[in-house]
């Protein structure tokens, strides 16, 4: 019973201090309460000198409570060096899951997304809506002053709008000067303008993909390994997020059948497996390979 109740009070701690707002009905909901049940856990937080607010109807505790303070002492990341982090995972783009999961994650805990009454996310909130409807009427936008900081550059960019990715953060987009295809975080958009011209490129759109390595590209290799037990059981504890793509085989091996971005990832797990390892299939995973090895050789050590 004594154990119940403080499971309950620590669920509701991570509840309010997740970075979203709740209102009682989603809290009593999520934790299985009755409001007057819900209301003592409250009291009991406030009382453990917890600062909770209520703001239209939706409650969470404030970072300044002496308890995130002290823990944010302890780990010594002050402001300055959360929002330095958040600006360097910012400027890393999109491409990689890791780094967007790292950034999210950043934003709920430190309060860092952009105020829903702010005029950046009223000027995103219209991006987002002209996007929208130039994907349902399939037309050119322009996307107007976009800041790039891998280019440096701030000036317009001409494109055809297909995809929104990442909780509609960003936009997969063909860009008519580079012909090739791009993601644009919508919140580096100071305006975006539809203009008369249809789609011209739409057999050219391509959605992006990212594969278990963390390498990302619109285009996919196949490749097909048989593992024997101590590459299995390395590639399973280390990418458990790919042991669907290995089945047994009759002979006691295991073969991974796998689409990949990059030989580079799944090379450096194979080179060090080379001995257990057997490519069945994938012709330029085995070029690659012999690239990778002849470099090795000659090399001076």
């Amino acid at each position: 019973m004594r154990f119940d109740k403080l499971k309950k009070q620590l669920e509701l701690l991570i509840l309010l201090s997740d970075g979203r707002n709740y209102t009682i009905e989603e809290l009593c909901k999520r934790m299985e309460l009755s409001r007057r049940n819900f209301y003592y856990l409250l009291d009991f937080i406030k009382h453990a000198g917890f600062i909770v607010f209520k703001n239209q109807g939706c409650y969470h505790i404030d970072r300044r409570s002496p308890f995130f303070t002290q823990l944010l002492q302890t780990i010594q990341f002050t402001d300055r060096d959360i929002k330095t982090i958040h600006s360097v995972l910012m400027m890393a783009g999109n491409d990689s899951e890791m780094v967007n999961q790292l950034r999210q994650k950043l934003e709920n805990a430190y309060s860092l997304s952009v105020s829903a009454d702010s005029p950046v996310r009223r000027q995103m909130d219209s991006n987002l809506k002209m996007l929208r409807k130039a994907m349902n009427e399939k037309r050119t936008v322009r996307l107007v002053g976009y800041s790039s900081p891998h280019s440096h550059t701030v000036k317009d960019r001409i494109v055809e709008p297909f995809l929104l990715l990442h909780d509609n953060q960003d936009v997969r987009c063909h860009e008519l000067v580079s012909g090739a295809n791009k993601t644009f975080k919508i919140s580096r958009m100071t305006g975006v303008e539809m203009l008369d011209t249809p789609w011209l490129h739409e057999d050219s759109h391509r959605q992006v993909f990212t594969d278990i390595f963390m390498f990302s590209s619109e285009e996919r290799h196949r490749v097909r390994l048989r593992l024997g037990q101590l590459s299995h059981n390395l590639f399973v504890e280390e990418y458990p997020q790919g042991a669907h793509y290995v089945t047994p085989n009759e002979d006691g091996s295991w073969l991974l059948d796998i689409e990949v971005c990059d030989y580079r990832g799944l090379g450096r797990f194979v080179l060090g497996l080379f001995k257990d390892i057997e490519v069945v299939e994938g012709d330029g995973f085995k070029a690659y390979m012999k690239d990778e090895i002849n470099s090795l050789v000659s090399a001076p050590f």
